[in-house]
């Protein structure tokens, strides 16, 4: 289902915003007046993969993977959702984290379900969070839910802070390389080209190229910050979802090394949400649709746009994941053995770490690979400006 952004009035009277899934427009304000909420103003449809790329940013006044890891503990010693609740507020340092959390716990005094508190807090908390709650009331297994919930979202954040980790030090250099790039051909260059043209000698050929193209750097400096601020400008439309992201999808997954990467990420994130889902119980079309919202590229995600009409035709999952280029061939496989024999959260859940472990192993490889290239290509680059600076004083010697 589409998300839909409404401000909406609670019945005490205070104002805030949130998504609510709806069939359409109509269906989403008959689910918000279900929850006694009152409409404001309607802000359009949410972009499923601008939120879960604005939640990857982890600029939140709530911490949910903390949250999480101390509300489970408390749930499996048997202590009741609000008190629970109330104990996590009391030990939060960040007033902000304990405001949220005293809304959680309000509202469950308020007689309303967990899991429509945490769809209303929008983006605070990722899409699957209040699926796999609902899950969990629907079917009276909400600390199995939340132990699994927990798991998955722990799993992510390894997986995110082994992207940061392993890119710092790349960045480092790449910061180092092109701070020295740019000084040799805005500092250095320009004095020596000076020493030569009062000199009035012939210089080689390799000398002129490199003065020419420090000139040509010297004089059009303006371009760069230019360049930066489109990428900006660019960039900020692309995590707004508008037809620049479709560009950059597609540009994207079709580059040779990254794009895989790119392509693993996207598709290892999707069978761990539905493997997450399907193990506890939610409905196969129900777990499909929360699961393609987690997936970031467009291009990827329109493939797999026809899975839950397929799905209601009577379709098995691997059927119609198979006509996906993107789902490798031993996901749909080992699904396939899954429907069989009745395991297909455990074939999903193997499908996922097989994934994720390949992933790990080719950013390991990328980064192995971009530290010595990076520092070849400087040393290359510094090379030849020694070796046309050197040519030019040789000449001038002999004459």
């Amino acid at each position: 289902m589409p998300l839909f952004k409404y401000k909406v009035s609670s019945p005490d009277g205070r104002s805030s915003e949130i998504l609510i899934e709806g069939d359409s427009q109509s269906d989403s304000l008959n689910r918000l007046r279900s929850r006694n909420l009152i409409p404001l103003e309607f802000r359009g449809e949410a972009n499923s993969a601008s939120t879960a790329a604005s939640f990857s940013l982890f600029k939140r006044d709530i911490d949910v993977y903390a949250f999480t890891n101390s509300l489970v503990p408390l749930l499996k010693a048997h202590i009741q959702l609000e008190k629970a609740l109330g104990i996590i507020a009391e030990g939060q340092e960040k007033e902000s984290t304990a405001n949220i959390i005293g809304e959680l716990r309000r509202g469950l005094h308020e007689g309303k379900k967990f899991s429509a508190l945490i769809r209303d807090q929008g983006n605070r908390f990722p899409p699957i969070y209040s699926n796999l709650v609902e899950a969990g009331e629907e079917t009276g297994s909400m600390v199995e839910v939340m132990s699994e919930l927990q798991r998955f979202l722990n799993e992510r954040k390894e997986m995110r802070d082994f992207l940061v980790t392993s890119s710092i030090y790349p960045a480092v250099i790449l910061s180092v390389s092109s701070t020295v790039v740019v000084l040799l051909f805005t500092v250095f260059l320009p004095r020596f080209s000076k020493i030569f043209l009062e000199m009035g000698r012939e210089l080689p050929l390799p000398t002129k190229i490199m003065l020419s193209f420090s000139s040509f750097i010297s004089t059009f400096w303006w371009i760069i910050p230019i360049l930066i601020i489109a990428a900006v400008v660019f960039f900020s439309r692309v995590r707004k979802g508008g037809s620049e992201k479709d560009i950059w999808d597609k540009i994207t997954i079709r580059l040779p090394v990254f794009g895989k990467i790119i392509h693993s990420m996207e598709i290892s994130r999707f069978i761990r949400t539905l493997a997450v889902l399907i193990s506890n119980h939610v409905h196969l079309l129900t777990a499909v649709r929360i699961a393609s919202r987690i997936i970031g590229n467009r291009t990827i995600s329109e493939s797999l746009a026809a899975i839950t009409h397929e799905l209601k035709g009577g379709s098995k999952l691997s059927a119609t994941l198979q006509k996906s280029n993107f789902i490798p061939k031993i996901v749909v496989q080992m699904l396939r053995v899954g429907e069989e024999s009745g395991t297909m959260g455990d074939m999903l859940n193997q499908s996922a770490d097989s994934l994720e472990e390949q992933l790990r192993t080719k950013i390991k490889r990328l980064l192995a690979l971009f530290e010595p290239a990076l520092i070849l290509i400087l040393s290359l680059v510094v090379l030849a400006v020694v070796l046309s600076i050197f040519l030019a004083i040789v000449e001038m010697n002999e004459i």
